[in-house]
């Protein structure tokens, strides 16, 4: 790499070479060693909140007992639920309500969140994998324990998660691809109400539009053609249970892009809506978290709010927003969020309870927002070292090295123009989880970016190997004395591009950390932050690969050839 008078000899050329091959293989061993761990961190996440005992803050609802049917319909998206008549015929008696799905939009977690009132920050379930007991209290934990008749009808998911069977009456449908599960489940949900004498507490889900959205999308006409077919048996069981006297829910746990997937902070994944209809629900339209469906059926049904809800009842639906009912879910709200704030600052533990729900939400809001400026500083000056040190070593190759340094950075913006045209343009991606569309999916995805990170490498390396002669006047061929110039060419490209990296990821572990100790990072940036760390693994392959590259085409470079005949 003869750069200048300053430039080593070619002996010590070929030990920096190695130097900086080893550090190339280093960093790319650290980030796939620290993408296993951050991955697990979130997926393994150990919510704190678990430990608050719900009996603590948990509240006796006064109100009278009332008939409640919550029916989930996975995968819904606003729009379609628009189309169908099942919900607008609940929609013209009730409360049309405007969700906000809490990330990740997978659906065990939402399913979690609606049937807890508790987001995963709290529940601690983040994705389809968890695979045991929740730990935070549900509805049909507090209907059982309060003695009322339970009903549970869906996939038997709900049974792993929530120990649905141990409801007065449960049946369920195994995920069977290719097969309409929907009128089974409300077949059973209807014959298990009759055997109860009509069921105190009914929860049914219907997962088959969730599984059309996966398999074709949610703009596609077979996604239409489910709705439709679910809507029919939306009607028949709203029909079979409406006594006039019952408390309806039916809300989606998230939606779909268009193509399919979700999981991500997509307009259509997070944003949906349900709806309220029955005794104590005004016809109204309001605009809520998917946390506070939990309270709000509660309040509705008599039923005591779940001991971990974060989410407080949608008061300005209920015809008395002022019951003791309501006060008793306040009462519940600003003990858990007292208890909550003692996990998050222990020495900052608020004298009394707050005891409106914009308290409750001051509070929760204020005290993640200390908690999170005391984190972020304790990152800063290891963040500002990283940075320091990247300058230094930039600084130090460009003495030295300028030649080369400006082929690497003309490379290195080759690369990222590369990835990211493939990753943005050509697949239609963006930094979220509903890229995967199926958790099948993942273990592909993330190998076929390391693929594509190879192939922006290696043209990263050769726009570096092309731009390097252009630098000089008489460039010399990748012989003897300046073979191992060239070849360093390669390895420098590439650490160029893992600096870049570098800095970034540095930047997410300012703002977030690597560990998940008390919740979730902004999921966006995450994504985003593994994908980092995916190119910094697979670039190990390309500091092997650059240096043949650089060579090949100083070898057939036109002008060292006209330079040197």
């Amino acid at each position: 790499m003869q750069a200048s008078d300053h430039t080593p000899r070619p002996a010590n050329i070929w030990s920096l070479l190695i130097i900086a091959l080893l550090a190339s293989l280093g960093m790319s061993y650290g980030a796939y060693k620290l993408a296993g761990y951050s991955w697990n961190q979130v997926v393994d996440y150990q919510s704190p909140f678990v430990k608050i005992d719900p009996a603590t803050t948990r509240v006796d609802n006064p109100g009278e007992d009332e008939r409640m049917v919550l029916i989930i319909v996975d995968g819904l998206t606003d729009e379609a639920s628009r189309s169908m008549s099942g919900m607008e015929r609940l929609r013209a008696r009730g409360a049309d309500v405007s969700l906000i799905v809490s990330q990740p939009s997978l659906s065990y977690p939402t399913w979690t969140t609606i049937l807890s009132g508790a987001p995963q920050q709290i529940s601690g379930v983040t994705t389809n994998w968890y695979e045991r007991h929740v730990e935070v209290e549900t509805l049909l934990d507090v209907a059982i324990a309060e003695g009322r008749s339970t009903l549970v009808a869906g996939p038997t998911d709900l049974d792993v998660l929530y120990g649905a069977s141990a409801a007065d009456r449960s049946a369920f449908t195994d995920w069977v691809s290719d097969s309409y599960m929907t009128a089974g489940i409300v077949d059973d949900a209807l014959r298990l109400d009759k055997e109860l004498a009509d069921a105190s507490v009914v929860i049914v889900h219907f997962p088959d539009i969730d599984e059309a959205g996966h398999a074709y999308g949610a703009a596609s006409p077979e996604y239409a053609e489910m709705v439709a077919a679910v809507n029919a048996d939306l009607e028949r069981l709203v029909d079979g249970l409406d006594d006039g006297e019952t408390v309806f829910c039916v809300t989606p746990d998230h939606g779909h892009i268009a193509t399919g997937g979700h999981g991500g902070w997509e307009d259509p994944v997070i944003h949906t809506s349900c709806v309220f209809a029955g005794p104590g629900v005004r016809h109204t339209t309001a605009q809520a978290e998917i946390a506070d469906i939990a309270p709000t059926m509660a309040v509705l049904a008599g039923l005591s709010t779940p001991g971990h809800a974060r989410g407080i009842a949608i008061t300005s639906i209920l015809t008395e927003p002022d019951s003791p009912a309501v006060d008793a879910d306040l009462a519940r709200a600003g003990r858990f969020a007292k208890k909550y704030a003692s996990v998050i600052r222990p020495s900052a533990e608020p004298a009394e309870p707050p005891m409106s729900a914009i308290a409750v939400r001051v509070l929760y809001a204020a005290v993640d927002a200390t908690r999170l400026d005391a984190d972020r500083a304790s990152r800063l000056a290891p963040f500002f070292a990283v940075v320091a040190v990247l300058v230094a070593v930039t600084l130090v190759i460009g003495v030295y090295f300028r030649h080369a340094l400006v082929s690497a950075l003309a490379g290195t913006i080759a690369y990222f123009a590369v990835y990211n045209g493939l990753y943005f343009l050509v697949h239609g991606y963006t930094w979220s989880l509903s890229a995967f569309n199926e958790e099948s999916m993942v273990q592909t995805f993330f190998n076929t970016r390391m693929v594509e990170t190879v192939i922006a490498g290696v043209l990263a390396c050769i726009v570096a190997a092309v731009v390097y002669p252009l630098l000089r006047r008489e460039p010399k061929p990748p012989r003897r004395p300046y073979l191992a110039g060239w070849l360093s060419l390669g390895v420098l490209t590439t650490l160029t591009i893992q600096a870049a990296l570098v800095l970034q990821v540095a930047l997410f572990w300012r703002l977030w950390g690597a560990s998940v100790v008390w919740r979730l990072p902004d999921l966006q940036a995450a994504f985003k932050y593994d994908l980092d760390l995916i190119q910094l693994t697979a670039l190990g392959a390309v500091a092997v690969l650059g240096p043949a590259v650089t060579y090949v085409v100083g070898r057939m470079h036109p002008k060292i050839r006209r330079s040197n005949p």
